[in-house]
């Protein structure tokens, strides 16, 4: 799968997310090809609101694709529905029995309010796949 070709909306197959994964990082080992994912986590306990968070790798695995779609991943505040990043690009997915991993890296994100916000990822408007993350004031 190419993440960044033009997409002309032609699905055939309704694409399907088996996972999503919040980390610190995901590295691929060379030599084995496998990932390395470091750090997963569902809560960012912030000592001060606005929260800044330097880095957060979203891991997503997508089959049953054959077309091409808009992929959009957001990260929205559950209560206000408020973007904190929306990210949005082309993915052309040539045989439908591929499993392929994607991670994207968001960095420098600024979380104005505690509570709960979904990390949404979307093809051609519906959503695929959905995870919480929660920001928490950690008080003294």
């Amino acid at each position: 799968m190419s993440c960044f070709e033009n997409a002309m909306n032609t699905n055939p197959e309704k694409l399907t997310c088996i996972s999503i994964v919040v980390c610190d990082d995901v590295y691929r080992d060379e030599q084995t090809k496998k990932l390395i994912v470091v750090g997963v986590f569902n809560t960012i306990n912030a000592p001060t609101m606005p929260c800044a968070h330097g880095k957060l790798v979203v891991l997503f695995t997508l089959t049953n694709g054959k077309g091409e779609y808009n992929l959009e991943l957001a990260v929205e505040h559950e209560q206000s529905g408020t973007e904190i990043v929306r990210i949005s690009g082309p993915l052309r997915a040539d045989d439908p029995l591929a499993i392929s991993d994607v991670n994207v890296t968001l960095a420098n994100l600024v979380f104005e309010r505690e509570g709960k916000y979904w990390v949404v990822l979307k093809a051609d408007g519906a959503i695929l796949q959905q995870r919480p993350l929660y920001i928490k004031h950690a008080s003294e």
